[in-house]
């Protein structure tokens, strides 16, 4: 699975960022575009449109946690399970448990990525 980083919004010395105005979506996919990358995680915010997915895959070396900030994904949790997340709510993958999601809603979603681990690894899965 090829994800790409949209762009990468670090500046030094930045500490508190606005998701809302950071997300950007695309028609064509979900979009990803990271906030900021330490050498202990790496932060990203998601805009999926309706239709959208995020494929399955697994993170082997890292803990991937995101945090629902507007609307409602079909989350996988791997072996065809799904639950839907909503704004609010957090789900924590740790490494090597299935995660991905599809936008099945009306509505766009925004989420944040927090991904802990020194660097971005993925591997594609089934839902």
């Amino acid at each position: 699975m090829e994800m790409t980083m949209a762009d990468i919004i670090t500046a030094p010395n930045q500490r508190i960022f606005d998701v809302e105005q950071l997300v950007r979506f695309s028609p064509e996919k979900a979009t990803v575009t990271e906030i900021a990358i330490t050498p202990y995680s790496s932060i990203a915010v998601w805009g999926v449109r309706p239709g959208q997915e995020v494929p399955a895959h697994t993170h082997p070396d890292g803990q991937d946690t995101w945090i629902v900030v507007r609307g409602e994904l079909t989350y996988y949790l791997g072996n065809g399970q799904k639950k839907i997340i909503s704004a609010g709510q957090i789900d924590v993958a740790e490494p090597s448990q299935v995660h991905g999601a599809v936008n099945e809603g009306s509505q766009d979603v925004v989420f944040v990525s927090i991904y802990s681990a020194p660097s971005l690894q993925v591997v594609p899965a089934s839902p």
